[in-house]
C-alpha cells in the first residue's frame, strides 16, 4: 500500500508541474520590446488588446522602444534577452526574414520562439485625396511616359511596401522609389509634396487615410473597405502584398510559458469587440500559432530572395 500511495503521489506531482509553473508565471509585468517609433503601427498591434492582456494573464505589459534600422536594433534586442519569457516583442510580416535574406539581420529565424500572429494589414497604392490623378491606370500610364521621375513613398526599404514597388518597377513601371521613415509620415509628405504618390500598409495610416486618395490593392481580391478599388491584378499586375504584426520571444523560452501566452493572445483574439477594435484601426485579426507564423516566414523566403537580388542588382547600375 505504501508503494502504491507513493507512486500515485509521483503521478500526481509530475501531472501538476505544468499547472504549478503556471502558477509561478507571471508574477511580474512583461516586457514588449517595439523596434519601431511610438504610434505607429507596430505599436498599435499590441496596444489594442493591452487591457485585455492584463486582464487575462494578470500581468500588465511594460513597452520598451527600440526604434531604428526598419526594426533591427530591437529584434537584436529581443535575442540576446534571457528567454523566461518576461521580454517577448512584436515585429512586423514579413521584414524580419527580408532583414535576414539582406544579411542586414545580426540573427537568423532559429533567434527566436514565435508565439502568434496578431494581424495582418492590406497594402494600397495612393495618392493624397486632392491629387489631380483619379486612378491607378492614369498614375502608372504618367510614370511610364516619365520613367524615373514620378516619385513613390515607401515606408522602408526591403519590407511589405517596398517589395511591391519593386516588383511593378521589374514589370515596366519606373517609379523613382523615395523611402519615408515610417507609415505615419506617409500622409504629410504627400499632402507636401514631397511624393506623388505611396504605397501604404492600411493600419499603418488608419488615422491619415482620409487624406489618401485609394488607387488600388494589392492582394487576389478587393477590399471590403474599398469595394469599387481595383486589385493590382484586376490592372495587368498579379503583385500581392501584406504585413502582419506577430508576437517572438528569445529562443529558448520555456514550453508551457510559451504556450501560456500563445493561448492567451489566442483567446483575446478571439473576442468579438477586440476583432471590432482590430479592424477600426485598419487591420484584420489573423491569430496563428507560433509554429504556423514560422512556416509562413519559410514559405515567403523564396519570393523575398528574388526580390533582394533584383533591388540588389538595380543598386549596382
Amino acid at each position: 500500500m505504501k508503494h502504491f500511495l507513493i507512486a500515485l503521489l509521483a503521478v500526481f506531482v509530475a501531472f501538476s508541474m505544468p499547472a504549478l509553473a503556471r502558477a509561478d508565471y507571471p508574477n511580474k509585468s512583461i516586457k514588449i520590446i517595439v523596434p519601431f517609433n511610438p504610434g505607429g503601427g507596430g505599436e498599435q498591434g499590441a496596444r489594442l488588446l493591452e487591457k485585455e492582456f492584463k486582464e487575462t494573464i494578470g500581468q500588465p505589459l511594460s513597452f520598451i522602444y527600440k526604434p531604428g534600422g526598419t526594426g533591427l536594433i530591437g529584434m537584436v534586442e529581443l535575442s540576446h534577452q534571457k528567454p523566461d519569457g518576461y521580454t517577448i516583442g512584436i515585429h512586423s510580416y514579413p521584414l524580419l526574414i527580408l532583414d535576414i535574406i539582406t544579411g542586414r539581420a545580426g540573427y537568423t529565424l532559429d533567434s527566436f520562439d514565435f508565439i502568434s500572429l496578431l494581424c495582418l494589414e492590406e497594402i494600397y497604392l495612393a495618392v493624397s485625396a486632392d491629387s489631380p490623378i483619379k486612378s491607378a491606370e492614369e498614375l502608372i500610364a504618367q510614370t511610364k511616359a516619365n520613367p524615373g521621375k514620378v516619385n513613390l513613398g515607401i515606408c522602408e526599404i526591403m519590407g511589405p511596401t517596398h517589395i511591391p514597388a519593386l516588383r511593378l518597377k521589374s514589370e515596366g513601371v519606373p517609379f523613382n522609389h523615395v523611402p519615408i521613415d515610417g507609415a505615419g509620415k506617409v500622409a504629410p509628405a504627400l499632402l507636401g509634396g514631397q511624393v506623388d504618390a505611396a504605397i501604404v500598409p492600411s493600419g499603418g495610416v488608419s488615422g491619415s487615410i482620409s487624406k489618401m486618395k485609394v488607387l488600388a490593392v494589392f492582394a487576389p481580391e478587393r477590399s471590403t473597405r474599398y469595394p469599387d478599388v481595383p486589385t493590382m491584378k484586376e490592372l495587368g499586375y498579379d503583385i500581392n502584398s501584406i504585413t502582419g504584426r506577430y508576437i517572438a520571444a528569445p529562443k529558448g523560452i520555456p514550453a508551457d510559458r510559451r504556450k501560456l501566452l500563445e493561448d492567451t493572445f489566442k483567446d483575446i483574439l478571439s473576442r468579438p469587440e477586440v476583432i471590432a477594435r482590430y479592424e477600426n484601426a485598419g487591420t484584420v485579426v489573423a491569430w496563428r500559432s507560433g509554429d504556423e507564423l514560422r512556416k509562413m516566414f519559410e514559405d515567403y523566403e523564396q519570393e523575398g530572395r528574388a526580390m533582394v537580388q533584383y533591388y540588389q542588382e538595380m543598386q549596382k547600375k
